[in-house]
Parts: C-alpha cells; structure tokens; sequence
C-alpha cells in the first residue's frame, strides 16, 4: 500500500483492527493487517494514535486517576524506542480492565514514539457563557419549556432544548452535527458534549469532533468519528446505541466498564447493566405511555385549589384562562398569575421530584409581533398558608406583587423556582418548570398550601404587544395547571 492519505476501505479496516485490540479479541492474522497498516502509511499511525491516546485518557477519567499508578514516569524521546522484529503492534493482553487498557494504549504509543512528527491539534473554545451551536434546520418543530432560543439559525450556549414535535438539526463549532428527534429533551453542556435526557439524536461525526459524548442518564457515548444515534427511554433512563458506520465506546459511568461497538452494532444500557455489543441494528423507538417503570416512585398530580390573575381590564377579561402580560410603559396593564395548590398529607422526606405544568391557549388580545421569544419565571411564596381568594384578587391584595410593573415581586417573600421560554408567535403548548429548586421548595412546604406566582419577564417592544395566556381550573376543555410529585416509597 502507497502511503497517502487513508480511503474510506483502509480507514473501516482500521477501525475494525482498533476495535479488536481495545476488546482484547485480536489475533495473529489480524495483528499482522495492522502492523502492515502501521508502517506502510503514515496517515494510518496518526489515526491509530489518537484513537489509543482518546481511549488511553478516558480511561483515566473513569478510573478517578487509579489507573496512573501502571502508566509509565514518561514516554520514551524519539529515536530511543527501537522496532523489534519489525513488529508495531505489542502482543499486550487483558485489555479490557481498565488499568492494563491504559498500560497497553501508552506502551502502544511509546512503541512507536519515532514516528511522531509535530501535529496541531484543532482546539474547541469551551465557555458556558458562549454560543457554541448553531440550529442549522428546523422542521415542524413544537416546544415545551427550555431556556433557549428555537429560532432556525439562532446561536446556543449552554441551556436545556424539550422538542414535543417535528425534528431539529443542530450543528456544533466543533463540526460534530446533531439531529433532534421528538419527543426529546437534549442539555447542550459544550461544544465536545450533550446531556440526553430523554428521547433519540442521531449524531454525525467529523475527525476535527472525535470525542465527543453523548452523556445520558444511564451510560456515556463517546465517538470515534462515525455515524450513530442514542436513545433514552423516559422514566427509566435506559439507553440504546446503534452504529451505522464507525466506531463508538458506550461506558456506564458507575461501574467504568466499557463496550466498543462497530458498524451494524447495537448495545443496550438498562437497570445498571451494561449490555454487549449485538450485531444487527433495530428500531430505536421508546413506548412514552404511562406504564414505564418509574424507577419504584408513585406521582401524585396535584390541580389548583384556588387559581386568578392581576391585572384585569374590563371588557378584556377571561375566566377560564390566566393572562401574563408586561407591557411596555408603566401606565400599561400588568398581569401575573397566582396559583394555589394544597399539599396536605405529602410528607417532606418522600418527596423525590416535581413538575409544574401550564398548557398555553390564545387570550386573542394583542399583537404577536411586538413580543420576541418571551420568557418566563415561576415563583413560590415563602409564607404557609397565606389566604387569598381568587374572586377579590387584585393588584393591591395580591401576595408580595409589586405594583406598576408585569414581572417584579417583593423578593424577600419569594423564592425563584424556574423559567421556560415560548418562541415568537407561539401560543399553544405545554410548558412549566421541574427541577430541584422546585422540589426543594415542595420539601420545605410540604403539609401545607403553597401558592405559585407566574410572571412574564419579556416586556413588549411596543405597545398592544400579545397577552399570553394558560388554561385555569375552569377551563372547560383544556388541562388545567398540575403540579405532579414524585413520592419515593421508602
């Protein structure tokens, strides 16, 4: 073979023989294909390198450091490593444990140190604070609550995208593209990394973005430069990976074993267990029903006991819906929502999660266009069982509100639970906060009535800008606000 640059058939190859040497299932004829790769092109010792030293150092991640102790002081110079018997490849075994892999990888590498030559290496600009996505497509896409832009072409940093409905790509500055699947929930965290929370991404892999990692509740993906999708399934968090070409590693993050899968392969992560590698790929759909496993929790499903809005005009009322509004002057009507929910009989200690949610309707007041994505905050009163009645609610008696303005509160009577965001234009949907600022506020209210204050944080850029508005316990036809928890049965 002419040494140059790696065709496609070479590179297959090569990740196979990689494949079989981190699996400890290489063999004589196999060892020899690689060693014929290794020295007759260039290209090929680069590939294999980064590979090993990737593999070499995720090791070291999962192992908290333990593995240190078998790696060498330090790496042979160049030039005083010498080739034995014409061989590249070492006939290390045992592999597989993580503190020999290590050993293996670097002695693999220091083996053949004099054919380093002096690389650079692409680096990935990390910052929570920076945009590192770009959303490339959007395609008959509906959202539910996140803390992030969902305009095509929008620029993302770090936040939490909850797609309902359609599909959205997602193309990251490290290269690496990304491919949203509804109903999914997807934590961007850099530009090397992703949370699945629930839900599939199909996942496209440049050699400038190997590594990156598809982190999710039950195990973490990392790639090799390949083509490849994840999915979770909801309430249970377990995780399948299918490879359609390349090379992945799925590692579970307690116990930091690790299966290498190759093109046509699958792997299933359930209930702590690590699954094998199988070859054949299958239908990656998840049931969303309710009859998943809870992970041995009980949800209760609380609806307002008393609910009502600030801010009313006359002749622009409703009764069945509760209006949000911050209008653009201070003369303009400001409107918040309260809700009040009782949660005697829920004891502190069995609380384990909760979910607000608001399903969202339009008020048909205001205009769409003088409102950009607006944002949302949920608050709950620090005080127990404050009274207040939803008939004689107003912007004088209402809890803590701070009058002349649509999202200020009095802050030493609140606490701030969370925030979601509604795209420009959107009027429907289900959105609401989770998380455990709200289920440490449950905790600590826990026996008693809570009351929830909603505001609208985006201010209309002109006047007669849009009323938002979500469906209350009157609606005839609409879910009403819930509050669902997670009680834990111990």
């Amino acid at each position: 073979m002419k040494s140059g640059e790696l065709d496609k058939n070479d590179k297959e190859q090569l990740l196979m023989l990689i494949s079989e040497v981190l699996d400890g299932t290489v063999d004589e004829v196999s060892r020899e294909a690689l060693n014929t790769l290794l020295k007759a092109n260039p290209d090929a010792r680069k590939f294999y390198r980064s590979h090993m030293e990737l593999h070499a150092r995720l090791h070291l991640d999962y192992t908290g450091g333990a593995a240190a102790d078998a790696m060498p002081v330090s790496l042979p110079k160049p030039g005083t490593e010498s080739v034995q018997d014409g061989t590249l490849f070492s006939k290390q075994r045992g592999v597989v444990a993580a503190v020999l892999a290590v050993a293996a990888c670097i002695t693999l590498i220091a083996t053949f140190a004099w054919f380093q030559q002096p690389e650079e290496t692409p680096a990935v600009a990390k910052s929570e604070t920076e945009s590192f996505v770009t959303i490339k497509q959007v395609r008959a896409a509906r959202w539910e609550s996140g803390n992030l832009s969902t305009s095509e072409g929008a620029r993302l940093g770090t936040g939490t995208m909850r797609l309902t409905e359609g599909l959205v790509t997602l193309h990251f500055d490290s290269g690496a593209q990304v491919n949203l699947e509804a109903p999914s929930e997807l934590t961007l965290i850099d530009a090397m990394n992703v949370q699945l929370v629930k839900g599939t991404v199909v996942v496209d892999i440049p050699e400038s973005a190997i590594g990156f990692q598809v982190k999710t509740p039950s195990a973490n993906v990392v790639d090799f430069g390949t083509r490849f999708s994840v999915s979770v399934a909801p309430g249970t968090g377990g995780t399948r990976t299918q490879v359609y070409e390349g090379l992945v590693e799925v590692q579970s993050p307690l116990s930091g074993e690790i299966v290498s899968l190759k093109t046509g392969q699958r792997n299933l992560v359930e209930k702590g267990k690590l699954g094998k590698a199988q070859d054949g790929l299958s239908e990656p759909v998840w049931r969303t029903d309710d009859s998943l496993d809870m992970d041995q929790s009980d949800w209760s499903v609380l609806e307002p006991t008393k609910d009502a809005y600030i801010g009313r005009v006359p002749d622009h009322e409703s009764e069945v819906l509760l209006y949000l509004k911050n209008g653009h002057a201070d003369y303009a009507p400001h409107r918040k929502s309260y809700l009040g929910f009782d949660l005697d009989g829920i004891e502190s200690a069995h609380i384990a999660d909760a979910k607000l949610s608001l399903h969202f309707a339009p008020t048909g007041w205001g205009l769409a266009s003088h409102v950009p994505d607006a944002f949302f905050s949920v608050y709950g009163l620090l005080a127990h069982d404050l009274p207040w009645d939803e008939d004689s609610l107003n912007e004088k008696n209402a809890p803590a509100n701070v009058m002349g303005n649509g999202a200020s509160l009095v802050g030493s009577k609140v606490r701030k639970l969370g925030t979601f965001t509604i795209q420009q234009g959107v009027q429907r949907g289900d959105f609401g906060i989770d998380g455990e600022t709200l289920t440490g506020y449950l905790r600590d209210h826990a026996g008693s009535e809570i009351t929830l204050i909603v505001v609208r944080d985006t201010v209309e850029t002109e006047d007669a800008g849009l009323v938002h508005g979500f469906a209350s316990r009157r609606h005839p036809s609409l879910p009403a606000p819930t509050l669902s928890i997670s009680l834990s049965k111990d």
